[in-house]
């Protein structure tokens, strides 16, 4: 069950009646939808053993690791278990045998909830068809979801005004237009003016947590500065989200750990925050339920500076509930991110060039000390929860004790070095988690002491007992520190050092790579005067889905992350040839390439963490060479950020969980924002702006959950009268003889064609087709079938009739979707594969990764895509490829790790579709004479790179 969810058994049976079922199997009640299908699992589930020696099983979901998509049924162990619970095993050691061996899967994920938790031990099979879905919230009909707004209509058409950002004058002329012109007095709508728009707004900010006006001063140069802010209760935040009913089954209450099983082997897994070491310590860290449990409330916090124009910059503030899954807390919709408010701007009253040394010192510590006051100000809603908790009445109607507290901390470096009152570059140690002298940042494997709370505080203590103010200084530059009391230091379990995260976003995409490698790689093509050649090679690299395409790469001014990683996806093949043989650079950069993928998995096993560490190892050395070749200095504290990354994912979850990636599109709504004040004190407007949207968005989700729990009582009424049966067998009559195809092994098929053409017969096609690889088709075709279907009996004289996938229009089928189990998180994934001419005016024929009992990925090249029905009406879908193979014949300039060359095979040949494991992308050979052969690009995504690595 979901934390935080109490089983459906511990209801009372009154209010199940109308939503639920008894199962006579489990004796759990499940809901009414879906009810007959959970019988007969649950049945079949209990048929493993005996009745005599059966467990009483509850099936439920785990939904931490996998999406919802590829949610498989769950074996819940029963509750004596945790008399004798597991060790915690390594790949190598035997494991415990679990007491019901018969009803486990071969391949699946368990769940260790922590001893506090009430939560029994999880069992999710990987290899099993997806089952019933856990726990979900049940909306329940509202008689008017849209209040305080009079009518549907009143809501509907202020939450166009508002979506649409309608100025005052907009919006009185559209309610003239809506209540007199257009409707001829018969709209629905009950608003005349702007005015009254405002009224029902204003009633409606009750349903948000408000923002709260304050100020702080602070001194500088003898004088008082004042700074005005607005914010929200962050503890009134929290307790918003905790006490919400539709979040109930999604609150992870308490820390876990993770394995993935197969063969009788464990290995730990990492993914969430709740799956990481922090948490877990913190849990054991809190007293046990005496009577209410304990819980921990994790928080990510966000800042950073941004330009909302051109000139004014805007410094938004964001918390995340760290608790709550993931693809919850890093949406837009209920349960993600807040506006806590916006940080006030520091004007600098001098320039910062005239200034000496001691006076830069003295305004930036000016500047940190407003940064803590403000955020001292804003989070002492949570210092005491933090230390003594306080009991609430959660969703699920379970009381709790909670305790908040800053897990994660996202910030690029110069705000981090804010948060932690350090000094930065400014610094002899400018890192914010450990005192690593700056002379020493290249050195990325070396461990240096880390920061705490405890030292940093002793620090700051001795450096205020020193005799004089040059010694004070010289402490305080040795730790790096600003003499200023963190306001963090008051609160448990948020320590702002281990809280300040490693992000890919500007210590790697935008750092390592775009700010030091890039144009590292730039000013050495241009001294070889092949600066051109490579823009012109990327700008033929091939397409591949969610990989952006450059045309003029090296003339573009490139801000965005997300372009940058896609360059670094596709460079090597662009320049392998055109820098010379044993570049160290290229070495290098496939290094890096190899360590930001591993970095950025969204699941992490030990071993995966361990290959990450290696890889680590891997590109320190690669940098000493490029600084020998090409005097490149990689002391910096980006690089250096790299030393920390296996150790914050074992404590706080994969680096998803801290990228400051999530928090980067809010400031184009801070700007949209902006753009609709009148300029003078814009904070306080930009504040009302987003309360105004938040209530739109949360009135829009009552009437969605309202609209939701009529169509489920309209759906129960139809299962009830076997409405629901008639209509599936009525659609499944309609979907005609070439629906489905078939597969060999009679398994659903993992793919679908796109975009049909018409019937005919498999002589016709090598006289339509104008394409080479139709000649003999016929004949080749029938060939292939008699060996992989011989109990067709094919005749050559038999007419075979097919669809083929040549032509975009109409019904001619041109693509292909393939769906797999990544290997990254094991979750349902899928590859669009093109077979075409002319597509967006180019040819384009992808490749797939075929399965064959060869080593490494075999791979071929899809020419056609074909549905054949056979004599005895059979379908079977194959496809046209030409395949490749990997060589040694030819070679590029630099062979880096990992580096495949495959060359294309000149006739086409036949596969059958079963085969297909997913698409891969091919590219060519660039600057060589060998057009027919072709680099493997194992970077187009997490699982290809796995997969071609041979990494689990």
């Amino acid at each position: 069950m979901s934390r935080g969810k109490k089983s459906a058994k511990s209801k009372p049976k009154d209010d199940l009646d109308s939503t639920h079922r008894l199962c006579q199997h489990c004796h759990q009640y499940k809901l009414r939808r879906g009810f007959p299908q959970h019988q007969r699992f649950c049945a079949a589930e209990l048929a493993i053993e005996p009745p005599s020696k059966r467990p009483r099983l509850s099936h439920q979901t785990s939904q931490e690791l996998l999406g919802p998509d590829t949610i498989n049924d769950t074996i819940v162990e029963p509750e004596d278990i945790n008399d004798n619970p597991p060790s915690l095993l390594s790949e190598d050691t035997e494991p415990q045998q679990p007491l019901h061996a018969a009803t486990l899967p071969q391949v699946y994920i368990k769940v260790l909830p922590h001893p506090h938790s009430p939560l029994p031990i999880t069992i999710t099979p990987l290899d099993a068809p997806s089952g019933q879905v856990g726990p979900t919230f049940i909306p329940k009909p509202s008689n008017k979801p849209w209040a305080p707004f009079r009518t549907l209509e009143d809501f509907e058409i202020t939450e166009f005004a508002v979506t649409t950002m309608l100025k005052k004058e907009k919006v009185n002329t559209l309610l003239a237009g809506v209540n007199k012109r257009w409707t001829m007095g018969e709209s629905k709508v009950t608003l005349e003016r702007y005015e009254d728009m405002q009224e029902s707004l204003e009633y409606a900010r009750a349903y948000v947590v408000p923002f709260i006006s304050d100020e702080v001063t602070v001194p500088y140069k003898g004088e008082m500065h004042t700074f005005k802010f607005e914010y929200r209760d962050p503890w009134k935040y929290v307790l918003s989200l905790v006490r919400d009913e539709s979040l109930a089954p999604l609150h992870c209450w308490n820390a876990v750990k993770k394995f993935y099983c197969e063969d009788g082997k464990e290995e730990r897994v990492i993914d969430e925050p709740n799956t990481a070491d922090t948490w877990w310590g913190v849990d054991s860290e809190l007293p046990e339920a005496d009577p209410y449990p304990h819980c921990f409330l994790p928080l990510h916090f966000w800042l950073d500076k941004g330009l909302v124009t051109s000139r004014v910059k805007a410094y938004p503030m964001i918390l995340r509930p760290a608790w709550l899954p993931r693809e919850i807390r890093n949406g837009s919709g209920n349960g993600g991110g807040v506006l806590l408010g916006y940080m006030p701007m520091v004007k600098d009253p001098a320039d910062p060039s005239d200034r000496k040394t001691a006076e830069t010192l003295e305004f930036a510590q000016f500047k940190r000390n407003v940064y803590h006051k403000v955020l001292g100000r804003v989070f002492e809603p949570l210092r005491l929860p933090s230390h003594h908790g306080e009991a609430h009445c959660c969703g699920d109607k379970v009381v709790r004790i909670l305790r908040p507290g800053i897990l994660i901390e996202s910030q690029d470096g110069e705000e981090a070095s804010y948060f932690c009152a350090c000094r930065g570059s400014l610094a002899n140690v400018p890192c914010t988690k450990c005192l690593a002298p700056k002379s020493q940042l290249h050195r990325i494997t070396k461990r240096f002491p880390l920061r705490t709370s405890e030292t940093m505080k002793e620090a700051l203590q001795k450096a205020r007992q020193a005799p004089n103010k040059t010694q004070k200084d010289k402490i305080l530059q040795d730790f790096g520190l600003h003499d200023i009391d963190h306001f963090l230091w008051n609160y448990r379990f948020s320590d702002p050092y281990a809280a300040s995260s490693y992000d890919t976003l500007h210590s790697d995409d935008i750092g390592k790579w775009g700010k030091h490698l890039w144009p590292l790689l730039l000013s050495v093509l241009e001294e070889v005067g092949r600066k051109g050649r490579f823009a012109g090679n990327l700008a033929m690299f091939p397409r591949w889905a969610n990989l952006k395409h450059f045309d003029a790469v090296t003339t573009s001014d490139i801000k965005d992350g997300q372009a940058y990683l896609d360059i670094l996806k596709c460079v090597l093949p662009c320049i392998v040839q055109l820098l010379p043989k044993g570049s160290a650079l290229v070495h290098c950069i496939r290094a890096y390439t190899k360590y930001r993928m591993l970095v950025g998995m969204h699941c992490m096993p030990e071993s995966r963490r361990q290959h990450l560490i290696r890889s680590v190892s891997i590109y320190e050395k690669s940098t000493e060479k490029v600084n020998q070749d090409h005097n490149k200095n990689f002391a910096f504290p980006k690089n250096h950020a790299t030393s920390h990354v296996g150790d914050e994912i074992l404590n706080k979850g994969t680096t998803d969980n801290m990228t400051t990636r999530t928090g980067e599109g809010f400031q184009q709504e801070a700007a949209e924002a902006y753009a609709q004040t009148n300029k003078k004190q814009a904070e306080h407007q930009m504040a009302r702006i987003d309360e105004t949207q938040e209530i739109v968005a949360r009135i829009r989700m009552l009437i969605d959950n309202d609209k939701k729990a009529r169509e489920l009582q309209e759906t129960e009424l139809d299962e009830d009268d076997g409405n629901s049966t008639e209509l599936s067998e009525q659609s499944r009559s309609q979907n005609g003889p070439w629906e489905p195809a078939q597969t060999i092994s009679g398994a659903p098929p993992h793919w679908k064609f796109g975009s049909p053409s018409q019937r005919a017969g498999s002589s016709d096609l090598e006289s339509i087709s104008e394409d080479s690889h139709f000649v003999d088709f016929d004949e080749r075709l029938r060939t292939f079938l008699l060996e992989v279907v011989p109990e067709e009996r094919l005749r050559f004289e038999d007419t075979i009739e097919f669809k083929v996938l040549i032509d975009l229009e109409v019904r001619t089928f041109k693509c292909a979707y393939i769906d797999y189990q990544s290997r990254e998180d094991w979750s349902l994934a899928c590859d669009i594969i093109r077979c075409n001419k002319l597509f967006h005016g180019r040819e384009r024929f992808d490749c797939v990764v075929v399965n064959m009992d060869l080593p490494g990925l075999v791979v071929a090249r899809v020419r056609a895509l074909l549905r054949c029905k056979l004599p005895s009406g059979k379908v079977i879908d194959l496809a046209m490829v030409k395949m490749l193979s990997r060589t040694q014949s030819w070679k590029p300039n630099t062979v880096w790790s990992g580096c495949e060359v495959h060359e294309e095979d000149k006739n086409p040949s036949f596969i059958l579709m079963d085969y297909v494991v997913r698409g891969c992308l091919l590219s060519p050979t660039f600057d060589s004479k060998a057009p027919h052969m072709f680099y493997l690009v194992d970077t187009v995504d997490e699982d290809m790179f796995l997969r071609a690595s041979n990494i689990f």
